[in-house]
């Protein structure tokens, strides 16, 4: 709510201090994790955390699912909120969800009921339908295992189940698995990723199959020209997924600010006549501080930086 005036107000106070002395001692006082855990327990104090928990049966609350079933799509239709195709918005009708979602800089680790895996990227959102349970026998309480990716990037560890297919839903495309590791990843110039690590996977839309997918290939799919390219890529990348690792090769400058976009929430900028022409080999380690990060990317080139809000500015 404040205007530009005040804005810069505090951005021009925020200036004034020693960044790392400052932070050092916001840090060390133990402020900020309270504060941090103030504003989540507010916000979330009637959610359930799914971080590192198995989706389970809750028998109790069948009767009440049935009634949100009739509702929300209800409101989805009202308000024209879903503009994917068809296939998509049948896929989500009459459905209950777990909503998972990440912030900048958070990873976080999902297991299924079927005990498949699902490690999500930072600025990632999921949504699990309220039938992927397991019923009182143990036996799967749904027909096909379908999520929905609808931003951000994930992998899946897929436990093997040829009776009931493991799909993944993003607005552009699916991906129909039965037992395998691949991620998938979405991108805000409707561009859609899926890479296979290990079995065997099919991607399609509502109308053609584009391609099976082995080990080592990767598919990426423009929604706006309805093209997509199967290409080589190495299967250790997907190693990442459990490190906090993005792995740098040949990197652009504007692929090195969305990563540290991801994973800081800071916004990297430089002086176009020379960043436009730099490359990066290296790794980016979400357990490292960005102090750490920005001395390491600064050696690549010989730069230096400076840190004016939540701008980082290499010179």
């Amino acid at each position: 709510m404040a205007s530009d005036d005040e804005k810069q107000i505090v951005e021009n106070w925020y200036a004034s201090y020693d960044d790392e002395i400052a932070m050092s001692e916001f840090s060390e006082s133990g402020k900020e994790e309270a504060v941090k855990a103030e504003m989540e327990n507010a916000i979330l104090a009637k959610r359930e955390n799914f971080s590192n928990t198995k989706i389970s049966l809750f028998k109790h609350y069948y009767k009440y699912a049935a009634i949100l079933a009739l509702i929300i799509p209800a409101l989805f239709f009202g308000r024209k909120f879903l503009k994917p195709s068809s296939d998509f918005k049948k896929a989500v009708e009459n459905e209950v969800f777990s909503v998972i979602e990440t912030k900048n800089g958070e990873y976080k680790k999902v297991i299924l009921a079927d005990q498949s895996v699902i490690q999500m990227s930072p600025r990632t959102k999921l949504r699990i339908p309220g039938k992927y349970v397991m019923n009182a026998s143990g036996e799967p309480a749904y027909s096909d295992r379908s999520i929905f990716l609808d931003e951000g990037e994930a992998f899946f560890e897929v436990t093997k189940d040829a009776k009931h297919p493991f799909v993944v839903h993003t607005k552009q495309i699916k991906t129909h698995v039965l037992g395998t590791k691949f991620a998938v990843s979405t991108q805000p110039a409707a561009i859609t990723e899926v890479s296979v690590s290990e079995g065997k996977v099919e991607v399609s839309d509502s109308k053609t199959v584009f391609d099976r997918l082995l080990p080592g290939k990767r598919l990426r799919y423009n929604s706006k020209t309805n093209n997509w390219k199967t290409s080589d890529f190495a299967t250790r990348e997907h190693n990442g997924w459990f490190e906090q690792v993005t792995d740098l090769d040949h990197a652009s400058f504007t692929e090195l600010a969305k990563v540290m976009r991801v994973n800081y929430g800071v916004i990297l900028r430089g002086n176009k006549r020379h960043t436009d022409g730099y490359l990066y080999n290296l790794q980016i380690r979400s357990a490292r501080s960005l102090d750490q990060t920005m001395k390491i990317i600064c050696s690549v080139h010989q730069n230096k930086y400076r840190r004016i809000g939540n701008e980082v500015v290499i010179y």
